[in-house]
C-alpha cells in the first residue's frame, strides 16, 4: 500500500475514535467494524461530497433460515428419491423468509425519523432502501464516508470507519450497504502468444471437448444468464461479430440476449463480453440474458452492484428467472464482514431452493498467497455456490478423453484458485472426496501455508481457462482466467437443464451434492498444478484443490440427469400470487 494511502486510512481510522465516542453517547451499537487495510488497488481520495446521493439499503433479518437450509439440502440430494427436485416457488420462498413485522417497522421508523422515505427493495421487505445524501447517511449510521478510488479509475463512496445503529435497529438487520465493502474489479488475463484460429477454445472446440456434439436446446422456457458489474458493458455488435467468426454451421444462443439491470450498454468490457459470448457459444438455442450493474450509473445514486443483482434475482418471478447464472466476480474471503457474508449465503440458498444454479469463477491467483499464507477466494468458497476452477489444453485437445489415449485432453492450469474456507465448515456432501485428497502425498505444508483442512473445499469443478478469443469492440485473442471456465461450465449445465425441462421435470438447482455423488460424469484431471509464491496445489485423482471433481462431460451428465427423480416441474409461464401483504 502506498504511504499516502496508509496515511489516508489512518486519518479515517482516527476519525473513527470520534465517531465511537459520539456513538457511545448516542446509545448506538456497532454493526460492522472499520476496514483495517485497503486492498492494494484502492486508495482514499478524500472525503465523500456531502451532497452526493447514496441508495442506502438495510438487509432486514429473515425468518425460516434453518428450514430454508434443510429444505435446500433435501431437494438437492440425488439419493433422496422422494424429494429431489421438489423446489419451492419464489412466492413460497418469500413467505418462508419474510422478516418480522416489528423488524421492518423498526427500520422504516428509523429512516422516517431522519426525513427519509423507506421503500421495500424486495417483495417481502427483507431489503428496505432509501435514497439519501452522504451528509444524512453519516448521521444515520454514526459514520464517516470517504471517496475511494481504484487504479482502473473507478470511484466509490464507503464508510471505512465502520458504522453503528440504535440497538433496536441493529437487532433488526444483518447489515447495511453500501458501507464497508469495496467491490472487486477483476479483468481476464491476456496471452501475447499468437495462435492459429482453430487453436482457440472456440464454441466448436469446446462442444467437442465436453461431448456436447450437435445437442441444442429444445425447451422453450429454458433460460441462462451471465452477470456483469462496475461498468462491464455489452454491445450487440461485438456479440454478433463473435458469432459470425466462430458459429458458422452451428447455432449460438437463441436470438439476442435480454438485457437486465442498470448497466447493460456503454463500452463493452472484455470480462462481460467473454461471459456472454462463451455461454451462448457452448449452449445453442437457449435463451440468454445479460444482467449488468454498475454501482454508479448516471441516473441512479451510488449503490452496491453485487447486492443489486441478488435483490433483482430474488424479485424476479419463476416465470422470468433464468435457472443458470454464471458470475466471474471474486475477491478475498474476508472482503465482506462475517455478518454480510452470512446473509449472502442465505441469498444463495434462496436461489438454490428455487431450482437456480449459481456458478462462480474460482479466481485467477492460484493458491492466492498473501503474506506467506493461502487466502481463500469468495464467493467461490461459499458452500452454496458451484465454484469453477480452470484447465488448459493437453496434448490431445480438443479430443475428449478416451481410455485408449495416452495423452491428456486437459491439464490443470497454474492460475486456477482453490483451497479451503476459513469461515465455512466442510459440507457433508464433499467430505469423503476431499479427505481422500488430504491423505495423499505432495500437498503443501499445512503448518506453513496456513490452510484450514476442516473448511469448505473449492473449486467443485473446472473447465478450460485459457486461449479464448473475445470480441469487445475489437478482436481480443488469448484471453485466460477462470472467467472463461465459469460460463463454459454454465452453458453445459444449461443444456442438461434443457433436457429435463423438455421432459416436464425439474431443473437441477443447487449442483454440488449431485456433482460429488456422480464423479464419473466428470473428466478427472490428474496432470498439472496451481502455483503461488508460497506453494502450489497439485492435481490428483478424484477431487483436488485446482480442478475440483474435474471437467463436465455432457453426454454422461445427460445420462445422470435422465435417471434422476422427476422432481417438481414449475412452469416458467406460471403466474404467481400478487397479494404481497401475505408475506409479512
Amino acid at each position: 500500500m502506498a504511504v499516502s494511502s496508509k496515511m489516508a486510512v489512518a486519518a479515517v481510522l482516527a476519525a473513527l475514535s470520534h465517531v465511537a465516542v459520539a456513538a457511545a453517547i448516542g446509545g448506538v451499537v456497532s454493526v460492522e467494524p472499520p476496514v483495517q487495510q485497503l486492498p492494494s488497488s484502492w486508495r482514499v481520495a478524500g472525503p465523500a461530497p456531502a451532497d452526493h446521493l447514496l441508495e442506502l439499503t438495510f438487509a432486514v433479518k429473515q425468518r425460516g433460515r434453518k428450514e430454508l437450509e434443510e429444505t435446500l439440502l433435501r431437494v438437492s440430494d440425488p439419493e433422496n428419491e422422494h424429494e429431489y427436485g421438489w423446489h419451492m416457488t419464489n412466492f413460497e420462498v418469500q413467505m418462508l423468509t419474510s422478516p418480522r413485522e416489528e423488524d421492518i417497522a423498526a427500520v422504516e421508523d428509523f429512516l422516517r425519523s431522519h426525513g427519509l422515505e423507506p421503500r421495500w427493495a424486495s417483495s417481502n421487505g427483507d431489503f428496505v432502501k432509501a435514497v439519501t445524501s452522504v451528509e444524512v447517511a453519516e448521521k444515520l449510521l454514526s459514520a464517516t464516508y470517504s471517496k475511494v478510488s481504484h487504479t482502473s479509475g473507478q470511484e466509490v463512496h464507503r464508510a471505512l470507519s465502520g458504522y453503528s445503529l440504535p440497538p433496536n435497529v441493529a437487532a433488526a438487520v444483518d447489515f447495511v450497504y453500501p458501507t464497508t465493502h469495496l467491490p472487486s474489479l477483476r479483468q481476464p488475463l491476456r496471452s501475447a502468444v499468437s495462435k492459429a484460429e482453430d487453436s482457440y477454445n472456440s464454441p466448436k472446440n469446446l462442444r467437442e471437448l465436453y461431448q456436447v456434439g450437435s445437442t441444442e436446446g429444445k425447451a422453450a422456457s429454458n433460460k441462462q444468464a451471465v452477470t456483469a458489474f462496475l461498468e462491464q458493458g455489452y454491445t450487440t455488435d461485438s456479440l454478433q461479430a463473435f458469432w459470425n467468426k466462430f458459429c458458422d454451421g452451428i447455432k449460438c444462443g437463441k436470438g439476442l440476449p435480454k438485457l437486465i439491470g442498470d448497466a447493460t450498454g456503454g463500452s463493452p468490457g472484455t470480462e462481460s463480453m467473454l461471459d456472454i459470448e462463451t455461454i451462448t457459444g457452448v449452449s445453442g438455442n437457449v435463451h440468454s440474458e445479460f444482467w449488468g450493474y454498475s454501482g454508479n450509473s448516471p441516473d441512479n445514486p451510488k449503490n452496491e452492484p453485487y447486492m443489486k443483482w441478488l435483490q433483482q434475482m430474488s424479485n424476479t418471478s419463476d416465470k422470468d428467472i433464468p435457472t443458470v447464472f454464471s458470475t466471474s466476480y471474486g475477491e478475498d474471503e474476508g472482503s465482506w464482514s462475517f455478518a454480510a457474508a452470512t446473509r449472502l449465503n442465505v441469498e444463495f440458498q434462496k436461489a438454490g431452493v428455487r431450482g437456480i444454479s449459481l456458478l462462480f469463477a474460482s479466481g485467477d491467483s492460484g493458491p492466492n498467497c498473501e503474506q506467506g499464507k493461502f487466502v481463500p477466494q469468495a464467493p467461490a468458497s461459499s458452500p452454496w455456490v458451484t465454484a469453477v476452477g480452470g484447465t488448459a489444453p493437453g496434448a490431445s485437445w480438443p479430443n475428449p478423453p478416451s481410455a485408449s489415449s495416452t495423452s491428456p485432453s486437459e491439464v490443470a492450469i497454474s492460475l486456477s484458485s482453490g483451497g479451503f474456507s476459513d469461515r465455512w465448515p466442510m459440507p457433508e456432501w464433499q467430505k469423503s472426496q476431499v479427505v481422500a485428497y488430504l491423505n495423499q502425498s505432495g500437498l503443501p505444508d499445512q503448518t506453513k501455508a496456513g490452510y484450514n483442512i476442516s473448511g469448505r473445499a473449492f473449486p467443485d469443478i473446472a473447465a478450460q481457462a485459457t486461449d479464448f478469443f473475445v470480441y469487445a469492440t475489437l478482436p481480443t485473442p488469448g484471453v485466460a482466467g477462470t472467467s472463461c471456465a465459469s460460463p463454459t461450465a454454465a452453458g453445459i449445465f444449461s443444456l442438461v437443464n434443457d433436457l429435463r425441462l423438455a421432459s416436464g421435470k425439474s431443473t437441477l438447482g443447487f449442483l454440488n451434492p449431485l456433482i460429488y455423488s456422480h464423479k464419473d460424469a466428470f473428466n478427472d484431471i490428474t496432470h498439472g498444478s496451481s502455483k503461488g509464491s508460497c506453494g502450489e496445489w497439485p492435481s490428483k485423482p478424484g477431487w483436488d484443490a485446482v480442478t475440483g471433481m474435474g471437467t463436465p462431460n455432457y453426454a454422461k451428465l445427460a445420462e445422470v440427469a435422465t435417471a434422476l427423480p422427476a422432481g417438481r416441474y414449475i412452469p416458467r409461464g406460471e403466474e404467481e400470487p400478487q397479494d404481497l401483504s401475505l408475506l409479512v
